[in-house]
């Protein structure tokens, strides 16, 4: 008979081909040794199993053995390339979840900014309050004058505040002649106080105020 492995002529009752070392039952049909999907499928996916089968039939049925092999084989590569892709998988994922904790860090870190940021006084008057101002008046009481200038202080937020309010008169040269607080204390949404500023005026400083021009210079809010 012909050595299955190597070709070589070898004795009918040799158990083992003398050139390459084959070991081979002459009790078994040779027949009988084929492919076996059975032993492919168990070794794709247990590929230890399709291993061991390898080696207890590998002298015995060659075919049989060929099969488990290839299916342990396949399945390793397989379970490995997944591997690969899973940890890939994780990789991407892990840095997109950091990446968005970040910005979600970030954006918190710029909303808690925006709360405690003070805001400036053109913002207030914009979102929150108007102040409009009436006429400065000067009463002669014979004794010395009066006077008082008209302020109406109306709170647009929605909730109820309370605002100091710095109040500067201007000349006509653009310089500043004084300054003045107000105070509306406690307003509800939409409500509006009517309050006096400018009350005790110097006497020397009676033509400048009534030729002035009167602006906030300054506000303060306080939520309630």
């Amino acid at each position: 008979m012909y050595c299955r492995s190597c070709g070589k002529n070898i004795d009918d009752s040799a158990t083992y081909c003398i050139n390459c070392g084959t070991r081979f039952d002459n009790n078994i049909n040779e027949t009988d040794d084929r492919s076996n999907f059975g032993f492919a499928i168990l070794g794709f996916f247990i590929p230890i199993v399709g291993l061991i089968l390898f080696l207890i039939y590998e002298g015995k049925k060659p075919k049989r053995a060929k099969s488990a092999g290839k299916g342990a084989l396949i399945g390793f590569i397989t379970k490995i390339v997944l591997s690969v892709i899973l940890v890939i998988l994780r990789v991407v994922f892990a840095a997109t979840l950091f990446s968005n904790i970040l910005d979600y860090i970030e954006s918190d870190v710029l909303s808690i900014g925006d709360v405690f940021r003070e805001e400036t006084t053109d913002e207030i008057l914009e979102k929150y309050v108007d102040v409009s101002f009436g006429e400065f008046k000067v009463t002669n009481n014979g004794y010395f004058s009066e006077t008082s200038l008209d302020i109406t202080v109306k709170n647009k937020a929605e909730k109820q505040c309370t605002y100091y309010i710095t109040i500067e008169a201007v000349g006509a040269n653009g310089a500043r002649i004084e300054t003045d607080m107000i105070y509306a204390d406690r307003l509800d949404a939409g409500q509006e106080i009517y309050l006096k500023a400018f009350e005790y005026v110097d006497q020397e400083k009676l033509n400048q105020f009534q030729n002035a021009t009167f602006r906030v210079l300054e506000i303060n809010k306080y939520d309630y």
